[in-house]
């Protein structure tokens, strides 16, 4: 037995429309009273079809922010840890969210993401892998890329601004002015049918950080 199912958690990917709708409602709340949101180009989320959506990561209530902002249930890969955090990991589940092991190569969650993908849905993940403290962009993980050029579907660049100070690491919530903006969608043509992976994927990985800096307020 694995140490998912030592944890005892149900890790199938099973978004609740009905449990997105109450969630839905819950976070308007946060995001016109504490957390006053401003989303602009939400435009750029189709409304049907699958995508991958690519943000910055500066808080735990990213994906929240995200998938507020795009006006669709967007599942999100998030780290193994945090499914089991009791109300949070029950969050993240009910709007679809599935576990990812970063100490490895997690071919499960790979799988599932290609599911989501296939399913017509939005794949939403951090490239960066973990929360940047400092503001400024990591270096990227190839994993979204990957899902992306494999399914052939559209990556939307995504920047989430000052989350970090609404929900710092190790603190507690504050009230704060955040905001999110969505980016034209676009496609990692350079990923298919080439023969030279490795500088294709140095190339595209370097295409999506653009994407998202030059969403910079």
């Amino acid at each position: 037995m694995g140490d998912r199912e030592r944890a005892g958690i149900d890790y199938e990917w099973r978004p609740s429309t009905g449990w997105y709708r109450v969630l839905r409602v819950f976070f308007g709340i946060l995001f016109h009273t504490i957390w006053p949101l401003r989303i602009r180009d939400a435009h750029y989320v189709p409304r049907s079809g699958a995508a991958v959506i690519v943000s910055n990561h500066l808080s735990l209530i990213d994906p929240f922010v995200v998938g507020y902002g795009a006006h669709r249930l967007v599942n999100f890969m998030g780290k193994e840890e945090l499914f089991r955090v009791p109300i949070v990991g029950f969050i993240i589940r009910h709007l679809g969210g599935f576990p990812v092991d970063r100490s490895r190569r997690d071919a499960s969650a790979m799988r599932t993401a290609l599911t989501v993908l296939k399913s017509g849905e939005l794949l939403g993940m951090f490239p960066e892998g973990t929360r940047s403290t400092g503001g400024d962009l990591l270096e990227f993980r190839a994993g979204a890329a990957r899902l992306a050029s494999k399914t052939r579907v559209p990556v939307i660049p995504v920047a989430v601004h000052n989350t970090n100070r609404a929900l710092p690491p190790g603190k507690w919530l504050r009230p704060a002015r955040i905001s999110i903006r969505f980016g034209e969608p676009f496609e990692l043509t350079e990923l298919y049918d080439t023969n030279d992976k490795g500088a294709a994927m140095e190339q595209a990985l370097a295409r999506i950080k653009e994407r998202i800096e030059a969403l910079g307020e």
